[in-house]
């Protein structure tokens, strides 16, 4: 699979991901497309110590508003502001618990540094997105190079 085929699949129907790439013109299309992602505030930047201020409950309530979609009930967003976790793979777990019966997902994008980029996409790509090695750097490990989904 193509780095531009993960694009699409990342940030569907975006017109200002083609002029972006093409604008930095770097030859590590996973570092532009991180640049892009929290950019365009399509991806979430949480510190790897956990999140402030109920972000990622934002994050699904801003993605719902964007894209006209009902994500999770008032009550699950409730469960989540409440939801206590140690560490947080833990709790975007159990946000991949609520958004599975919409037939999406909060995927973690790989990152070199001390923090997750999450994004929110549809399940029917779940093959395809966790399949490639987008981060080739040998000193991470593999896993951590590819796009990661909680279960």
């Amino acid at each position: 699979m193509q780095d531009q085929e993960i694009a699409q699949l990342i940030f569907p129907d975006n017109k200002d991901l083609e002029p972006f790439l093409r604008d930095e013109g770097s030859d590590d299309i996973h570092e532009d497309l991180l640049k892009f992602g929290l950019k365009t505030k399509q991806f979430l930047y949480v510190d790897y110590k956990g999140e402030q201020d109920q972000e990622i409950v934002n994050f699904i309530m801003d993605y719902e508003f964007a894209h006209h979609v009902e994500l999770a009930a008032k009550e699950d967003l409730e469960h989540l502001e409440a939801y206590n976790y140690e560490f947080l793979p833990d709790k975007i777990r159990e946000v991949n618990k609520i958004l599975l019966p919409k037939g999406y997902g909060l995927f973690s994008y790989p990152t070199s540094g001390d923090f997750y980029a999450l994004f929110i996409a549809k399940l029917e790509n779940i093959t395809t997105l966790l399949q490639e090695e987008l981060l080739l750097d040998e000193r991470i490990p593999f896993q951590e190079r590819c796009i990661q989904y909680y279960r």
